[in-house]
């Protein structure tokens, strides 16, 4: 199940009209796909902190490039046929944004302009999933077919939650989970059993979820994210505030021309206060909290959040008996 809300939302003071996903589930643990079909024209979502975030990825370029964007060699042709898809896309669905203007793409919002073609001699201004990153909020995880295997060919992912881009380069899907507990016990087999049937015809989405002590966005794990603040104790008023629910938005689309499998990753971060007024998902999300097996609140980095988290969101729903 999944709870989508649409309308405006209020983020300490300031009204939102994003989606608010709650995609956590009550009852026991347990790895899921949750796989929804993807209509095409919501690929992308534009927010109404697309300015800020976009801001935000301008410092991460900037800052810690190598940490954001890593790829093999040779990955540029299933990369330019994403950036193509994406510039139609654009073009299409926000043409009060974006123009097509020679080799070029104009974002009119922010006076921008990027190459989406190679130059007379071949050559890349960048590698096209990073000029991807530089037009929209999503983060971009490319996987390439390389001796019949399915492998990670890289990414810009400038919003990573704790994991390093740079250390799943020519990994497998299952190479790839398997720091995540219990993940292949579970999925393996219809993860791979998923990609094997994937086509272009037919995109998908999917939804992630965790508690943090932070809203930064950007969270590697290299050592270049910012130090996350002291934890609340247990019963502190001010918990709603310090904490976090962050959920990932994934879209999954095979491409035709050259058969790779692109990830986008929408990240939404929103402290948990914004539950009050909420009983039910207030509820909901202490019973998912509190029933994370020990591995898994370990991998989630949940550990020593669960308790102040879970009895903040139990008063919450108390309240509003």
């Amino acid at each position: 199940m999944l709870i989508q809300y649409y309308g405006a939302i209020d983020l300490g003071g300031t009204m939102s009209t994003q989606p608010d996903y709650q995609p956590y589930l009550a009852g026991a643990f347990r790895w899921r796909l949750a796989l929804r079909p993807l209509d095409l024209k919501n690929w992308i979502e534009i927010g109404d902190d697309y300015d800020h975030e976009m801001d935000a990825k301008k410092s991460v370029f900037a800052k810690n490039f190598t940490t954001a964007n890593a790829f093999q060699p040779d990955t540029e042709d299933e990369a330019a046929e994403v950036l193509e898809s994406l510039v139609t896309h654009l073009i299409t669905n926000r043409p009060d944004w974006f123009s097509r203007e020679g080799r070029d793409i104009v974002n009119h919002h922010r006076h921008e302009r990027f190459a989406v073609e190679p130059d007379s001699d071949g050559q890349w201004a960048e590698h096209p999933l990073v000029t991807c990153a530089r037009l929209v909020q999503e983060d971009f995880a490319l996987l390439v077919e390389r001796d019949g295997r399915l492998v990670f060919g890289g990414g810009s992912v400038c919003f990573p939650n704790r994991w390093d881009l740079n250390s799943k380069l020519g990994l497998t899907m299952s190479e790839v989970h398997a720091p995540v507990d219990r993940l292949n016990e579970q999925l393996e087999d219809p993860i791979d059993s998923f990609f094997e049937r994937l086509s272009p015809q037919r995109s998908f989405w999917r939804t992630g979820w965790g508690v943090l002590d932070t809203d930064e966005l950007y969270q590697a794990v290299d050592g270049t994210a910012a130090k996350s603040p002291a934890l609340p104790t247990l019963g502190d008023p001010t918990t709603g505030d310090r904490l976090f629910l962050r959920v990932e938005r994934e879209t999954i689309r095979r491409f035709p021309q050259t058969n790779c499998v692109l990830f986008t990753i929408r990240s939404y971060v929103r402290p948990l206060s914004h539950l009050v007024g909420r009983p039910g998902d207030a509820s909901r999300l202490a019973e998912a909290l509190g029933n994370l097996p020990d591995d898994v609140r370990d991998y989630k980095q949940t550990t020593n959040l669960t308790a102040p988290a879970v009895h903040w969101l139990q008063m919450v729903t108390a309240q509003e008996k």
